[in-house]
């Protein structure tokens, strides 16, 4: 008689198991993909940046930039990507 107690207990310890064990690899799972999810977004984020330093860069070296008699300030506004806003920016121009 005993035994067949202790099957009934643990029949109901593993199906507790089971479902510890499925919360787990779902909060695994969700962990995981939202790591992915991040990263893709880092990854095009830094070619968002690295083009926006390339259009301010070449602002800054064109001949009227650089030329200009007296020292200024002009803005430059970056476009909004669906990584990041718009940015506004000052670019100095001048001697």
């Amino acid at each position: 008689m005993p035994s067949s107690r202790c099957r009934g207990e643990s029949l109901i310890e593993l199906i507790v198991a089971l479902v510890i064990l499925e919360l787990a690899g779902a909060a695994a799972l969700a962990t995981a993909l939202m790591a992915v999810r991040l990263d893709r977004h880092a990854t095009r984020g830094a070619a968002d940046d690295a083009n926006r330093w390339e259009r301010y860069r070449t602002q800054e070296i064109t001949p009227a930039c650089t030329g200009a008699p007296l020292a200024d300030t002009v803005p430059l506004l970056l476009p909004a990507t669906p990584d990041r806003p718009s940015f506004p920016t000052a670019l100095r121009c001048g001697r």
